[in-house]
């Protein structure tokens, strides 16, 4: 166990550093490289997938291997981890969209222009791009759940794996709400600081259901369909009970009542199940086989 644990905190490390560099890349594309459309463009795309390339680096310098089959989609048995990884972050996105709106003092009526047909159409157009989506997303999933969250459980425990992982995932986004002004504007009081712990907040809620996804099937694909749903379907859910001039004249309420709530909301009770998924695999009995037989006796 001192030699798995070893292992797993050279592959974190590996892993972060990497991160980091094209974390200070990006950061320096922002500042330095903004009117170099291509260039700026490569370092962009070269951060969002760094998380993989992190995990590439880490499995294969420190040794981890790819023997845990979590590239498989294992699609046979594992229906219930595709369909929550569907709904769930669908249902967030629907209940973002709500307490936006009432929060904010809106109605729940359609605000796009042609009403309820316009809305069913901008829906579909957000599942359309979902799996587009979803290869860009499985840049940070094959990092994230495919070898952080694993690796820091073999440190810590379930719930120091989604604290601390979270809040690495969170502050990887440093650079798009630093320059960006991502899900919470730059015009409040504590920029850049409580945008950066509103991000945090959210994603140790949300990486709860999709390590959860990812652990009960096996296969980070789910989790990465889970993270493109996400990013498909957020912001265009929000246009449905919101108009522009609204969501525009309230960025940070807006992010943290139709991002941050709803990502607490389906965390909590993910969280909980994925605490007991783990008490339920430890309690299976498994057969020995005559090597670990021998090896305990």
């Amino acid at each position: 166990m001192k030699l798995d644990k070893k292992k797993a905190l050279r592959s974190i490390l590996i892993f972060l550093a990497t991160c980091l560099v094209f974390v200070l890349l990006q950061c320096y594309s922002y500042a330095h490289w903004q009117e170099k459309e291509v260039l700026s463009y490569v370092t962009y795309f070269a951060f969002l997938f760094s998380p993989l390339t992190g995990c590439v680096l880490a499995r294969t310098i420190a040794k981890v291997g790819w023997g845990d089959g979590v590239l498989g989609p294992k699609f046979l048995g594992n229906g219930k981890a595709y369909l929550l990884a569907l709904l769930i972050p669908a249902f967030a996105a629907l209940l973002g969209a709500v307490l936006s709106a009432l929060l904010l003092g809106e109605s729940l009526t359609i605000k796009l222009d042609g009403g309820p047909r316009m809305a069913i159409l901008t829906v579909l157009l957000c599942f359309a791009q979902l799996y587009y989506v979803a290869f860009i997303t499985a840049g940070e999933e094959l990092g994230w759940r495919a070898l952080l969250y694993d690796q820091l459980e073999i440190l810590l425990d379930t719930n120091g794996a989604v604290i601390l992982g979270g809040i690495l995932w969170g502050v990887w986004h440093f650079p798009v709400l630093y320059y960006l002004g991502a899900n919470f504007g730059k015009d409040y009081a504590g920029f850049p600081f409580l945008g950066i712990l509103l991000m945090c907040v959210a994603t140790v809620f949300l990486g709860a259901p999709l390590w959860l996804v990812r652990k009960m099937s096996g296969s980070v694909i789910p989790a990465c369909l889970f993270h493109g749903v996400i990013d498909s379907v957020f912001n265009g859910f929000l246009t449905l009970f919101l108009t522009q001039e609204v969501a525009a004249s309230h960025t940070l309420q807006v992010g943290i009542y139709g991002f941050v709530l709803p990502s607490v909301i389906v965390g909590i009770p993910s969280w909980i199940y994925l605490l007991r998924l783990g008490k339920r695999k430890m309690q299976t009995p498994t057969a020995a086989t005559p090597s670990q037989t021998t090896n305990e006796a």
